[in-house]
């Protein structure tokens, strides 16, 4: 798993009324991958490595009903993995979003 890897899985994730993915919309404005090094079984041998994501997004509106169930979606999303053992999600408010 790579930051390419989690930046393509956020292209499965949509803005919810303009019905375009996030990567699409310059929603995404930094996607990493570390190591999780308390992820159960991290330090058995054998054992498949654990990441954990840390996301900050610009918020597709300043509605906060939209925005729980953005959030709700990216982090469902990439917690469908068994790869990705936590999501650190930051949304930034949508002030100066353009589209």
């Amino acid at each position: 798993m790579t930051d390419a890897d989690l930046l393509a899985l956020l292209r499965d994730c949509y803005h919810p009324t303009l019905r375009r993915n996030i990567v699409e919309l310059a929603l995404v404005r930094s996607a990493t991958l570390t190591p999780d090094t308390d992820a159960p079984g991290a330090r058995i041998p054998g054992v498949p490595q654990k990441f954990i994501a840390h996301l900050t997004l610009t918020s597709p509106t300043s509605d906060e009903t939209a925005n729980a169930h953005f959030r709700a979606q990216v982090e469902n999303r990439l917690l469908g993995l068994p790869t990705i053992s936590r999501v650190e999600l930051t949304l930034l408010p949508a002030l100066f979003l353009i589209l």
